[in-house]
């Protein structure tokens, strides 16, 4: 599914007000509104009608076209028939490879997998053998490497933030190898207590040297809540941890489920995504909750002054506000281009914004295979996403989209 077009308009303008009576899932997307008869009953008919799969991308402003730039294309580069595209995004410049993990699997192979439920640790490389991307699953030879989420890049290595099992295997950060795939704990408590199940991680990465690199992580209760840690003994917060001192601080609380971090392209602003909106209760009558948070918070970053010694002078988050609130579902991993662009994962693709909280339009997917449903038409969306050479690779569960787009990623070299 190759497409080459610059991008729909779908002003503000457009829908600001719709006639008649309407409803709209709000896990769905605004193609998917309704209209509602005068029995209060869904029609079959809406408002709005998808793009076509030939135009994915949607600008709210002319302005979406400049990260586009000319002969946008989007692809799907690799198709499995279960969830191997989920998490992490970790493009390792050296091999010109991107790690990721896939959605939970049920166990099979019990030689390989120790418990009832994994994720697989994948690595897929952006150099084609014959036009086909190949990718892979990695065995880092750890006992504490299970159930691996979101990662990041750290002084070269793959640094991965793993959920663990019950409370025989603790929820960590792991530091992964690309070269030998030898993976070392760097992190698996706050001063003995367990956390809940780290998902994600960013570098704070101010002047590029490694003493003075602080890694900042979510850690929702989603393990409790799906059934493979005990209840949680910590609050739902984000932290700060500086891998030289083993030096570890509580940055931002209040969160239902913080989950994606990331900080702007010049460090002076950390996002953070509140996922509430889907709970993960088993038997949740409401398990998908408009009422709940789909929102990107934005910190400003107060750094440690030069030369501080980290163990007195930890960074700290302040000045806390909201960014974004996703119309669609909620956001889940954030990245950022070298404009200060903020891109993040939702149920209908990825939307961007920009450093004001401006939506600045979508990368809807899955145009092709919409579902008809009850609540309306559905797509696909995106978990997570990572900028590489030459566009923006996003997982969707089961397929694995490439964006070939003018923007950068503010990470790549």
């Amino acid at each position: 599914m190759a497409n080459s077009s610059l991008s729909v308009s779908f002003p503000a303008s457009s829908h600001a007000v719709i006639n008649g009576s309407f409803y709209r899932n709000p896990a769905y997307s605004i193609w998917s509104t309704t209209y509602v008869d005068s029995s209060g009953n869904l029609t079959n008919s809406g408002p709005f009608s998808y793009p076509d799969a030939s135009t994915p991308f949607v600008a709210a402003v002319p302005e979406f076209n400049e990260i586009l730039g000319e002969g946008a294309t989007l692809e799907v580069i690799s198709q499995e028939e279960y969830a191997a595209f989920h998490e992490a995004g970790v493009y390792v410049p050296s091999t010109n490879e991107v790690y990721f993990t896939s959605n939970q699997l049920s166990t099979t192979n019990t030689t390989e997998y120790q418990f009832p439920i994994y994720t697989q640790f994948n690595k897929i490389s952006l150099s084609p053998s014959n036009g086909t991307y190949e990718w892979s699953t990695v065995f880092p030879p750890s006992s504490d490497f299970i159930l691996p989420n979101g990662g990041t890049i750290y002084d070269g290595q793959v640094l991965m933030a793993v959920q663990g099992h019950g409370l025989q295997v603790p929820s960590a950060l792991v530091l992964v190898d690309p070269k030998t795939n030898q993976a070392k704990t760097v992190l698996n408590n706050f001063y003995g207590r367990v956390f809940n199940s780290i998902n994600d991680v960013a570098v704070l990465d101010s002047n590029g040297a490694v003493e003075t690199q602080w890694v900042f992580f979510t850690d929702p209760p989603y393990g409790y809540l799906q059934g493979f840690k005990p209840y949680p003994s910590l609050p739902s917060q984000v932290y700060a941890f500086h891998p030289p001192s083993g030096t570890i601080r509580v940055v931002a609380d209040g969160f239902e489920r913080p989950n994606g971090v990331q900080f702007s392209e010049d460090f002076k602003t950390c996002y953070v995504s509140d996922t509430g909106f889907i709970s993960a209760v088993s038997g949740d009558p409401h398990p998908a909750d408009g009422s709940r948070p789909g929102t990107i918070y934005a910190f400003d970053v107060v750094t440690p002054p030069q030369g501080a010694n980290p163990r007195l002078y930890p960074p700290t988050l302040t000045n806390r506000r909201v960014f974004a609130f996703t119309d669609s579902g909620m956001p889940d991993g954030i990245k950022v281009d070298t404009e200060g662009n903020v891109y993040a994962g939702c149920f209908d693709g990825v939307h961007v914004w920009n450093k004001h909280g401006a939506l600045l339009g979508k990368i809807l997917l899955g145009l092709d295979e919409i579902v008809q449903t009850s609540d309306g038409p559905n797509g696909k969306g995106c978990s997570n996403l990572v900028f590489v050479p030459g566009g923006l690779l996003m997982f969707a569960q089961e397929r694995m989209y490439l964006a070939k787009i003018k923007a950068k990623g503010a990470l790549l070299p």
